[in-house]
């Protein structure tokens, strides 16, 4: 068996559903209560009309619906009216979805709303259409959120619009929009600037500051938050947002102060911050447990490009850290574009983790990352596509240098997990020099045939590296894709090549 000392420089380098009526189509599937289950996303909006034909009130709220895949449904949230803005609801009742997918929600307690609901993409998303005796609604919802929920979730720039209506006290006396961006530092302050529109005025420039806070969550069960900006008339606005999307990019909210009350949407306005961490050999985002080394793409990260030529790895090249929770980390290579820099051994798995970088007396807005439990494997790769192997002699893997069938060769990756090591693990320092097996189950695969594994954990002496020893399976001569497994996640797929 065979391992290497000095692999830490590899880090540098569908048709609608059918009617009653019987008839073919193509697809298929049912619907049933048990299709929508857990928390969702809720938007809900209401008119009053009065008897001759007035608009008579305004209903705005943003929240969650909880199904619990049998017949009871709650929401919950924030709403605005004319009457009062930023006032917490709280809705149960019960839901019953047919096999069309075409049901009915009756809200008993908080509200006698009755709706009809639809239900699509196999319970991704839902919309609704109802009323009570004072309005009229529609409303939609949908259960994808990031996978965890901090204050640095929202974070970078978000462009928004809105369209609600303006106040006199309580009474509504028109209508008006507004556009604009909110801009988040990761760490509890916004800013925003914005213009506010309506029939008939000149349109209004403003700005605003003030400070956000988000309701933790180490789960994918809702991300929520709130506001209060001060804008440039010093007129103090409560903003609701849910957040939405794999990674936090995009949110409905309402807004309101006391002379406007509205609500829309907004969507980060470049690339989510939380999308430019991931692992450093997948790529992936979100693949990065303890001790495994992740890459962050950015802009004016460092002056020039740097690398260490010590061990322990410094915590500062140049003048540039990188902060997880607010300790320096270990850095393997600093360049104005991107950074490649280890996870704590300390950061607990299954959280969610906040990351800022500092170059000098300049500090970024700090990113969300969430730091899984298991294994997340990412294999290191060379030539873009070739999976980093090194053959029984060494020598490394190549279509002009295969390995044979039969040989025990070893594929280099990061992200592994937990393992069971003979000392304690120092963040930035090399791994013990002794075999330190994964614990979670595990699994490789060469093309479609699984190959049996001699070892796979920490590289001994290696800082942040995984390697897995394995024996090249009866395969004919060719190049194949590399698979690893662990604890059910599996990596990027980079090949190599097998001879004879």
């Amino acid at each position: 068996m065979k391992y290497s000392r000095t692999y830490y420089l590899l880090f540098t380098c569908g048709l609608l559903a059918a009617p009653a009526a019987a008839q073919n189509q193509i697809g298929g599937g049912t619907c049933s209560a048990a299709t929508l289950n857990g928390t969702y996303s809720l938007t809900l909006s209401g008119r009053g009309i009065s008897s001759s034909g007035n608009l008579a009130g305004t209903f705005q709220a943003e929240g969650t619906a909880t199904f619990d895949g049998k017949s009871a449904v709650t929401f919950t949230g924030i709403v605005n009216t004319a009457q009062v803005s930023g006032s917490p609801f709280s809705y149960a009742g019960s839901y019953a979805i047919p096999s069309n997918c075409y049901g009915t929600i009756t809200l008993i307690t908080g509200s006698a709303a009755a709706f009809t609901l639809v239900v699509w993409d196999g319970g991704i998303d839902f919309g609704i259409v109802g009323s009570d005796s004072t309005y009229v609604y529609s409303g939609s919802g949908s259960n994808v959120w990031p996978v965890g929920c901090a204050t640095a979730t929202l974070s970078g720039t978000y462009s928004f619009s809105a369209s609600g209506t303006t106040l006199s006290g309580t009474t509504q006396t028109g209508t008006m929009d507004e556009a604009g961006i909110l801009q988040f530092d990761g760490q509890g302050t916004v800013k925003a600037s914005y213009v506010d529109s309506s029939g008939g005025a000149a349109p209004v420039s403003l700005a605003a500051t003030g400070i956000y806070s988000v309701s933790p969550s180490a789960s994918s069960a809702a991300c929520t938050a709130t506001a209060t900006l001060t804008d440039s008339n010093n007129n103090a606005n409560s903003l609701s947002f849910v957040i939405t999307g794999n990674y936090g990019a995009g949110t409905d909210l309402t807004l309101s102060d006391s002379q406007f009350i509205r609500d829309g949407s907004a969507h980060a306005a470049f690339l989510n911050p939380t999308q430019s961490i991931g692992n450093v050999a997948s790529y992936a985002v979100n693949y990065t447990p303890p001790g495994s080394v992740f890459v962050l793409f950015g802009t004016d990260l460092a002056s020039k490009a740097a690398q260490p030529i010590t061990v322990p790895l410094p915590t500062e090249l140049l003048t540039t850290q990188v902060l997880v929770n607010g300790t320096a980390v270990p850095l393997f290579y600093v360049s104005g574009t991107q950074i490649d820099a280890q996870m704590p051994w300390s950061v607990p798995g299954g959280t969610v983790a906040s990351v800022l970088v500092k170059n000098g007396t300049e500090v970024s807005n700090a990113a969300a990352v969430y730091v899984p439990a298991a294994g997340t494997p990412g294999i290191s790769t060379y030539n873009g596509d070739r999976a980093v192997v090194t053959n029984s002699d060494n020598s490394v893997n190549s279509g002009s240098n295969p390995a044979k069938v039969g040989d025990e060769v070893v594929a280099y990756f990061t992200g592994g997990g937990p393992v069971n090591a003979a000392a304690t693990l120092v963040t930035g320092s090399p791994a013990p020099d002794a075999l330190a097996w994964l614990t979670g189950d595990y699994s490789v695969t060469v093309g479609t045939a699984t190959a049996t594994v001699d070892y796979i954990g920490l590289t001994p002496e290696g800082i942040g590296l995984y390697q897995v020893n394995f024996v090249v399976p009866q395969l004919a001569k060719g190049t194949y894709a590399v698979e690893i497994s662990i604890a059910g996640q599996v990596s990027n797929k980079p090949v190599m090549s097998v001879g004879n």
